[in-house]
């Protein structure tokens, strides 16, 4: 018998067989065998609309028996219908797989090769399959389909990872993606910026893989930083406090790249800041081991920030604040 077949002289079994690749079935559970087992648990027949199927169990003699009655010869597919003895086929490599795939389900607390035991589609499946052929169909499947787990991706055992993180900052939400320099510049936005710099405008953020991921051009401009030119020199994120009147430069320290004397120096050499701004400088790291590894590399006069004691900021030199109220440090 063949096992590949592009159409049927059956359209009910063409029907079958479309409504298994809607669903994603993999190709060797919408062979003849399976479509013709599919329609025998619906008891369709050409003529008949799938709004009819039935919901009751069937044994696989009955199985059999109809697919037999039903499309003899195995839908002329061969000189001969099956017999008694393809029990094990049907069940195995077809019934049982599709009870996997949650499509039908057999009776409760009997075993598979129970002579007692019966199939039929679940409720589910079978309010779908009542739709096919009607104006409904294409809702009815996209429903099924957002909570269905496909059985080609069940067999596959695709897992669902997390793609990304999702960050908002004010207004403007951005998409970084996985890695642990991310995951710095995501707890930067989330956390650094509420306790440091709460309602601050992002104005630029990079990505490993976009550089310009969020890039206000004209806020920029009207601030009077240049400094986009040269990405050598870009810290990975800038935010700018208006209620400060205060530009802050964040770098995601991972490996490289921390606010030294000479990075400090060119960024503010080459910028023209406009209206008194004052300007801050914030190495940021996710573990305190991780800024001790380049602390003495680290420009005087700028910030600290590490992840794991995010509600505190270290400033580096220290007299700048010896003395002062806790008012003056806001």
């Amino acid at each position: 018998m063949k096992r590949n077949v592009e159409k049927y002289d059956y359209q009910v079994l063409n029907d079958a067989k479309n409504i298994l690749m809607e669903i994603d079935m993999p190709k060797e559970l919408y062979n003849p065998r399976c479509v013709m087992i599919f329609c025998a648990c619906a008891q369709m027949i050409d003529g008949k609309s799938w709004r009819h199927i039935s919901e009751e169990y069937m044994s696989v003699h009955d199985i059999i028996k109809y697919v037999n009655d039903v499309f003899p010869n195995k839908a002329g597919l061969d000189k001969k219908g099956y017999q008694e003895n393809s029990r094990e086929t049907f069940r195995d490599e077809t019934l049982k797989r599709w009870v996997s795939a949650a499509i039908i389900e057999s009776k409760a607390g009997l075993a598979a090769n129970d002579r007692n035991n019966g199939y039929r589609f679940t409720s589910a499946f079978a309010a779908l399959v009542r739709t096919y052929g009607s104006d409904q169909w294409e809702d009815s499947l996209s429903a099924f389909m957002e909570t269905y787990e496909s059985y080609s991706k069940k067999l596959k055992q695709v897992k669902s990872l997390p793609k990304g993180y999702d960050v908002t900052c004010g207004n403007i939400t951005v998409k970084l993606g996985l890695s642990a320099h991310n995951k710095l510049q995501k707890q930067i936005l989330e956390e650094f910026v509420p306790n440091f710099a709460s309602g601050s405008e992002l104005l630029y953020i990079g990505d490993t893989s976009d550089r310009t991921l969020q890039r206000d051009d004209k806020r920029l401009s009207e601030l009077g930083i240049k400094i986009l030119e040269d990405t050598s020199k870009l810290p990975d994120i800038i935010l700018y406090d208006a209620d400060k009147n205060r530009i802050i430069y964040v770098e995601a320290y991972s490996s490289t790249g921390e606010f030294n004397k000479d990075r400090v120096d060119y960024i503010n050499t080459y910028c023209s800041y406009k209206n008194d701004i004052e300007v801050a400088f914030v190495t940021a790291f996710a573990t305190t081991k991780k800024m001790l590894q380049v602390y003495p590399k680290i420009a005087w006069d700028t910030e600290i920030w590490i992840a794991e004691e995010a509600t505190h900021l270290t400033h580096k030199n220290g007299d700048r604040f010896m003395g002062r109220s806790p008012e003056e440090f806001l």
